[in-house]
């Protein structure tokens, strides 16, 4: 019998601790929500993950930044091409600035935001999914067609943090 009380006792602490870790605050639910409609922020990376390597810290100063309807990449890349055209610099892969086609942001859960748009920067198409969680925490996949994917994970900051 105290085994079995134990248990319901530590069932119900561990769902209580989940709980609170889940809570969203809801003024900082606001800003980020606010940042991501106005395509006013910035995705500081901290890590890449390459689709065929493992998970590897990057430089300071990488970023994404989304502003009126252009996104501006200064990303690393690592990874293939499979099908990148005759003459193609190659150099461009994930740093340059080209407007956002299709910007959509959806709110699949309450405590993050699912945006998705396509870039098209004269050298790769590229289709963006970006999750961002109510904490500012972000994870960027890439999808290019004609190279590997690959995925990031930084915080989202407003433009007034650059």
């Amino acid at each position: 019998m105290k085994k079995v009380l134990f248990l319901a006792v530590m069932a119900i602490a561990l769902m209580a601790c989940n709980t609170s870790k889940n809570a969203v605050d809801p003024q900082q639910a606001a800003a980020v929500k606010s940042l991501l409609e106005n395509q006013q922020y910035f995705v500081m990376v901290g890590s890449m993950r390459p689709l065929s390597a493992p998970t590897m810290s990057v430089s300071q100063g990488q970023k994404m930044i989304v502003r009126n309807g252009t996104v501006t990449c200064y990303l690393p890349y690592a990874g293939s091409g499979q099908n990148v055209g005759y003459g193609a610099s190659g150099f461009k892969a994930l740093n340059f600035s080209a407007p956002m086609l299709d910007y959509k942001v959806e709110y699949p859960k309450p405590d993050r935001a699912r945006i998705t748009f396509k870039v098209d920067n004269g050298d790769d198409n590229y289709r963006f999914h970006v999750e961002v969680f109510m904490n500012g925490k972000t994870t960027i996949d890439v999808e290019p067609r004609g190279r590997d994917a690959v995925s990031y994970s930084g915080m989202l900051h407003g433009l007034e943090m650059l």
